[in-house]
């Protein structure tokens, strides 16, 4: 008899191999690390542009850095960085304006947003001034675009919106200590406390000239 597996009629279970969800992890996870060393990179050179000594000394490593990681993705994904990609890495967060009506958060993103044109309005400008060119109509559009985000900004100068009043819980109920009546109760106002229960009543004072033992005429006998 044969001791093979196949003349046992037991077959071995094939062996087991872990694969990922997803194929292009790899690939993904590439592309974002070019992506963050392209925004790096554009981060230390605006930075020098603006006179950082700093963020000069290592620009080259910065961009050493991307051309690192593009070739790496390449390698790997059969392509480099999309358009799409690229701007995806190098342009602006959008504020996002939020729709709740709340005053606060409406300011906070007039302020994002008025910052967001002024600097693309000023990044147009400094790549001219970089070229040591001549900007078309001598930066009227991107004078037009800061002035738009000025004007903005210009708006968080107004006054809040006066708080609205608390609702009266009830209707004489006074909303504040100028609401407050102070005059003294009138005669047909007052009731005496206990009437409604049939307790005994305190005497009333008699009158200036009436005996205090004097009989209550107008009561019945």
């Amino acid at each position: 008899m044969s001791n093979n597996d196949d003349d046992n009629g037991d077959e071995k279970p094939p062996k087991l191999r872990v694969i990922s969800g997803n194929p292009n992890a790899r690939a993904d996870r590439l592309k974002e690390q070019a992506q963050v060393a392209l925004s790096q990179f554009a981060a230390a050179l605006l930075r020098s542009m603006a006179g950082s000594d700093a963020e000069t000394a290592y620009l080259i490593r910065h961009l050493a850095c991307f051309v690192e990681t593009q070739i790496n993705f390449r390698e790997e994904a059969d392509r480099g960085l999309s358009v799409a990609e690229l701007q995806e890495a190098l342009r602006l967060p959008q504020p996002e304006l939020d729709a709740s009506g709340d005053d606060w958060r409406y300011r906070h993103w007039l302020r994002e947003h008025g910052m967001d044109v002024i600097v693309k309005g000023a990044l147009r400008l400094a790549a001219h001034k970089v070229l040591g060119e001549e900007p078309a109509f001598g930066g009227m559009q991107s004078e037009r675009v800061i002035e738009q985000g000025i004007k903005t900004l210009e708006e968080l100068k107004r006054p809040p919106p006066p708080l609205k009043p608390r609702p009266r819980q009830a209707k004489d109920l006074a909303g504040s200590w100028d609401d407050l009546d102070l005059s003294p109760p009138k005669e047909e106002s007052r009731q005496r406390f206990g009437s409604d229960w049939g307790l005994p009543q305190r005497p009333e004072t008699p009158a200036e000239g009436q005996p205090a033992d004097a009989p209550d005429l107008t009561k019945k006998t």
